[in-house]
């Protein structure tokens, strides 16, 4: 039985979940970039303590993390909680730990804002361009 000419339905795209929701509200791609280096190092050596802990004193998370907003949320809700001896720091709690899954949505974040960013400047390219005509 051969193809019958149907058109393939097109169904709307699933809901992100609250992890993924969280992630995409990030507008930062540096930040994102970051949260995908944390979770990477943490996915990769899950036993390594220097790994499941972030400093949010240090200058590169306080300039990416630390000032963007959602990213906070965004570690939350990834698994991240405050040190409840030290809350200038955030820890993974014991037993939690990560996959390549939680980088993957992190790197899909930051792929869609950086073609967001794109398409957003060939527009304003293309409207200076008619402008100037």
């Amino acid at each position: 039985m051969g193809y019958a000419g149907y058109v393939p339905a097109k169904l709307p795209p699933s809901k992100p979940t609250e992890v993924e929701a969280a992630v995409q509200a990030v507008k930062s791609v540096e930040t994102l970039e970051v949260m995908g280096k944390l979770l990477y190092n943490c996915a990769v050596s899950p036993r390594e303590d220097k790994f499941r802990r972030v400093k949010l004193t240090n200058k590169k998370v306080a300039d990416t993390i630390g000032s963007t907003h959602g990213a906070l949320e965004a570690m939350a809700a990834l698994g991240w909680v405050a040190d409840e001896a030290n809350p200038q720091e955030l820890v993974v709690r014991e037993g939690t730990f990560f996959s390549m899954k939680e980088v993957r949505i992190v790197e899909a974040a930051k792929e869609r804002l950086q073609k967001d960013m794109r398409s957003s400047s060939s527009k304003n390219l293309a409207a200076m361009v008619s402008v100037q005509a």
